[in-house]
């Protein structure tokens, strides 16, 4: 009698502590298999944007310093209105 007492107190204290166990590894598992991942992933493309931006930039930059100044090209342009180079020709299509 008194063996299935201390037996089944035993149960009663391990069923938590075998219930926690089971619940951190299941979490541990979850971490290193899909939130690690998930988190290194997410650096990565966001170190990659950051260093597209950088680079685009760095292009613009050098795009505007070989290009002469814009606004004197417009300014040029607006003071010299295009002639018409001739009456409009109107083309039918040929079936």
């Amino acid at each position: 009698m008194q063996a299935t007492v201390i037996d089944s107190t035993f149960a009663i204290i391990m069923l938590p502590v075998i219930l926690w166990i089971l619940l951190g590894y299941f979490l541990y598992r979850f971490v290193v298999n899909f939130l690690w991942p998930v988190i290194k992933v997410s650096r990565q493309m966001r170190r990659q944007v950051k260093d597209f931006r950088q680079h685009m930039n760095q292009a613009q930059q050098q795009q505007q310093q070989y290009q002469p100044s814009s606004s004197a090209q417009t300014q040029q342009h607006a003071a010299s209105p295009k002639e018409k180079a001739g009456d409009y020709i109107d083309f039918e299509e040929l079936k």
